[in-house]
């Protein structure tokens, strides 16, 4: 699978929102926390590669993520493997999962913790999420994001982009919170 995206600046918070909830069809936003570990690979440098390894810490929920290297010069598309940790009966998915890549020569690479607001709706026949972050240390950033398969990319990344247009999002950043943050 595919994560098509991009990222924005949010110079006006109210109308960006304002703007969401309309498109969502009036939907209230989902909100939630997600704490994200980032690792270093112990044989290739991911600053170099252009990947990245995380856990994910969401409502009691665990995610390891894989994220490939950007496929393109205009949005934050890459592939994006996925694997959800059941949680154990002491709650300890989390630091099992970080024991685990430790042992594997993984060191931890960074933090990021964000409160996200996500609106969900559908455009062009993708399943499309919209979302305002609140990261610790930084401005607000709009996300917007379809994963779809890769003969799907070319449409799902015309489709961000012309979203992006109609909510007035014009400061694209390629970068990620990570990077943002000076990991």
């Amino acid at each position: 699978m595919f994560e098509v995206e991009a990222k924005y600046l949010v110079t006006n918070v109210g109308e960006f929102e304002k703007a969401a909830l309309r498109w969502g069809g009036g939907n209230p936003a989902l909100e939630y926390c997600q704490c994200d570990e980032y690792f270093k690979h112990p044989c290739r440098d991911f600053d170099q590669t252009d990947e990245a390894i995380r856990i994910r810490s969401c409502n009691g929920q665990i995610e390891l993520t894989y994220k490939g290297p950007r496929l393109d010069t205009i949005t934050k598309t890459r592939e994006e493997l996925e694997l959800k940790i059941p949680s154990t009966e002491s709650g300890q998915s989390n630091s099992v999962l970080r024991s685990l890549l430790i042992a594997l020569g993984f060191t931890p690479a960074g933090f990021v913790k964000k409160v996200r607001r996500s609106f969900e709706g559908a455009a062009g026949g993708f399943r499309v999420t919209i979302s305002m972050d609140a990261v610790e240390g930084l401005p607000p950033y709009a996300e917007i994001e379809i994963t779809c398969e890769s003969a799907q990319r070319g449409a799902a990344t015309e489709l961000v982009l012309q979203l992006a247009e109609v909510f007035g999002l014009t400061q694209s950043e390629r970068r990620s919170y990570l990077e943002l943050l000076g990991y």
